[in-house]
């Protein structure tokens, strides 16, 4: 595994870490519950079920890796890590699946990946999900024989830490450069 590689554990790692964080504590992941759009697809006893073993397989996947990440850049192995990266690329699969599915069907609600967000389902989450797949695969595709330098790995580090912040708050991002509709001299969008 190389540094490529690595900083794709990391930006991977960020997100999915943000995201668990997102749903715990409080009533937040009740609110998970009751309105991730995703979970629509399911009976509701099977709901909450769901969002657990979600929640849980999100926590396993931060664990391998930032575990396997740790182990390989030690040299005692990847195959940790590559399980990260599988874990991951499993529940982008997944997730993106249901979202569209949700939007073929013309349902918008929020999907609250990341905690209590109102931002509705739409084409912004597949492709940053999407953008979150292309870095599963790339990161176990990027695999080097070679050790790893300390520089490399806090440069690999600082690369992947700003990625994951960028794919966390991409909602934002989209919602800042959307261009909304013109208005009319009443201040009605037309």
């Amino acid at each position: 595994m190389d540094y490529v590689g690595l900083a794709c554990a990391v930006a991977l790692a960020g997100v999915f870490f943000v995201s668990v964080r997102g749903k715990l504590g409080g009533s937040r992941f009740r609110v998970f519950v009751a309105t991730a759009g995703p979970l629509d697809l399911l009976p509701r006893k099977w709901r909450g079920r769901a969002a657990t073993a979600a929640t849980v397989a999100e926590s396993a996947t931060v664990a391998a890796l930032v575990a396997g990440g740790v182990m390989a850049v030690l040299g005692a192995g990847r195959a940790v890590l590559l399980l990260g990266f599988l874990g991951a690329a499993v529940l982008l699969l997944v997730f993106t699946i249901a979202i569209g599915v949700l939007l073929r069907r013309g349902e918008r609600a929020p999907c609250h990946c990341f905690g209590v967000r109102d931002t509705p389902l739409g084409l912004a989450q597949v492709v940053r999900n999407v953008l979150l797949l292309a870095l599963a695969v790339t990161g176990p595709l990027a695999a080097g024989g070679g050790g790893y330098a300390a520089p490399g790995v806090v440069l690999a580090v600082v690369a992947g830490a700003p990625i994951a912040a960028l794919l966390v708050l991409f909602d934002d991002l989209v919602a800042l450069f959307r261009i909304a509709p013109p208005r009319d001299a009443v201040g009605n969008r037309r």
